[in-house]
């Protein structure tokens, strides 16, 4: 592996301990290396020797069973960089110091890490458009989900890494409702409209939907521990999320929180507050409680829920609420302002998997490692030797689903199997058939549909604001909502001055740096 100057990362007095060295990436030539490789007709092809660190589900033991298959497939040799998750990032920059740079890094690396290796010198920049010839399924199904994470790799001018996505990051915050309720104040199926969702909520609170004769219920609440959960139903069918970055009407990015959007979204919820439509102690509501308020018939609306939590067996309100008699029924999101339904998720985009400085002068051994990240990634023999070992020993199949063996002897660790191997596991959606009940998949089809993504127009991004604006931002914008929706502050004046104050506590300078990646990223 290549040799780095210490003194370039600032940490000349860090040693590699012994246990890393044992784990693969001793310096300089050992014995057990082969000459080089022999163009002679009729001689073997050297294997391309690889080291490979991860700190997810590293195997038991170096040699196993998924290696060997590997290698064999791809006339590669592995050498096995192992850490464990809670300790790596401390553990790694102590390799990284010792000169010892492995060709593929460890997942959980962000796109800080990525800038700051970047301006170390020990990560590859590497061509989108080789990454492309080399990787043409896993690049299909990363582009199916968020062409855009090409982006988050994007600093200083170059591609580093691969870029990789979680597809399940675009899956948005659905509503759900008593279906009783809806039945009782004259609804066959969940409000579509703004419009009717202010309907419904003023008969839930009004109109004694659990029949006990008393002015007790609320149309909905709110997740007030996480500010950035609340009313997204309410926020989102005007287009905006207050904490996301959006394209502004001007084509220049804007921060969600101050735009009219969120002034005219606000204007309303404090005019259903005031209606009593909304449970006075949404401020300190967390999921539990909304549990217990969705069971025991206090709300009848809850729009922070997840895809999955309709399942039955989800203990976020579909279990509960069941077990009080009360059947939870997904909605699509409503239709307002901003004339098309929206959901607000997190988004798909992730840091890319890095590579090693060193692999920028070894197009050899660069090729190969993309072409077992993208067989890993696409190939269902190969995602399914990476993720649950040997059919028969690791695990069985129930059709096409999985089944895991629960035998000590079967854990997937010992066969090398859990995804150490295979970084980009979680991008082919069409694998998601092998580890996901078909009533799942089915389910998921029925709800996760009908809405466009609501989501941080960059997504990761190196910005040197947010580390040093970005906390008392927040609590500015999470202060603000909550007056608004409480009418402790109207949204005509002081929706000006808490935007004026935003701008000048840093968020202009955000602003401007996110303006200004945003345009580097989408460089023609």
């Amino acid at each position: 592996m290549k040799q780095i100057n210490k003194k370039m990362l600032g940490m000349t007095s860090i040693v590699l301990s012994m246990s890393l060295l044992a784990a693969g990436c001793g310096g300089g030539k050992t014995a057990e290396q082969t000459p080089a490789v022999s163009n002679k007709p009729g001689e073997a092809v050297k294997p391309i020797e690889i080291t490979w660190a991860n700190n997810f589900n590293a195997p038991e033991a170096d040699d196993n069973y998924v290696q060997k298959q590997l290698e064999q497939k791809f006339n590669v040799k592995i050498k096995n960089v192992k850490f464990e998750r809670t300790t790596w990032k401390d553990k790694f920059g102590v390799l990284l110091a010792s000169g010892q740079v492995p060709d593929i890094f460890p997942i959980d690396a962000n796109e800080i890490d990525m800038a700051t290796w970047a301006d170390q010198g020990v990560i590859a920049s590497v061509s989108p458009d080789e990454i492309k010839k080399n990787m043409p399924g896993y690049i299909k199904a990363m582009e199916s989900v968020d062409a855009g994470s090409w982006g988050v790799g994007n600093y200083k001018g170059k591609n580093w890494g691969i870029p990789k996505v979680w597809p399940g990051g675009n899956s948005g915050l659905i509503p759900g409702y008593n279906e009783a309720w809806l039945k009782k104040i004259g609804y066959n199926e969940p409000p579509k409209t703004l419009a009717e969702l202010e309907d419904v909520l003023t008969k839930f609170a009004n109109n004694d939907p659990d029949g006990n004769g008393k002015k007790d219920t609320y149309g909905m609440s709110g997740r007030g521990k996480i500010p950035i959960q609340m009313f997204t139903s309410v926020f989102s069918a005007y287009g905006v999320s207050p904490y996301l970055f959006k394209l502004g009407t001007d084509g220049k990015i804007v921060y969600g929180g101050i735009t009219e959007e969120t002034r005219s979204a606000l204007k309303l919820l404090n005019k259903w507050y005031k209606g009593g439509l909304i449970d006075p102690e949404f401020l300190t509501t967390d999921n539990n409680q909304l549990n217990e308020k969705f069971a025991n018939q206090k709300i009848g609306m809850v729009d922070n829920m997840g895809w999955g939590s309709f399942a039955k067996t989800s203990g976020f309100i579909a279990k509960p609420g069941l077990e009080k008699g009360q059947n939870v029924i997904a909605g699509k999101p409503v239709i307002g302002p901003a004339g098309k339904a929206y959901a607000f998720s997190g988004g798909a985009r992730q840091a890319p998997v890095l590579l090693g400085v060193q692999l920028e002068k070894d197009e050899s051994k660069r090729t190969k490692i993309e072409q077992i990240l993208d067989a890993v990634a696409t190939n269902p023999d190969l995602w399914l030797l990476t993720v649950y070992g040997q059919k028969d020993i690791n695990y069985d199949m129930n059709g096409d689903l999985v089944v895991p063996k629960t035998t000590p002897e079967a854990a997937v660790n010992k066969a090398g199997a859990g995804n150490f191997y295979n970084p980009l596991n979680a991008v082919d959606s069409s694998m998601a058939k092998y580890n996901t009940s078909k009533e799942l998949l089915d389910l998921k089809a029925k709800v996760d549909t009908g809405y466009e993504p609501l989501r941080d127009i960059l997504g990761p991004a190196v910005l040197t604001t947010k580390a040093k604006y970005g906390a008392n931002l927040q609590t500015l914008l999470d202060a603000y909502v909550i007056k608004a929706v409480t009418g402790q502050a109207d949204t005509d004046k002081a929706f000006d001055d808490f935007k004026a104050q935003w701008l000048k506590s840093g968020g202009q300078e955000m602003t401007d740096e996110v303006n200004k990646v945003y345009a580097e990223r989408n460089k023609k």
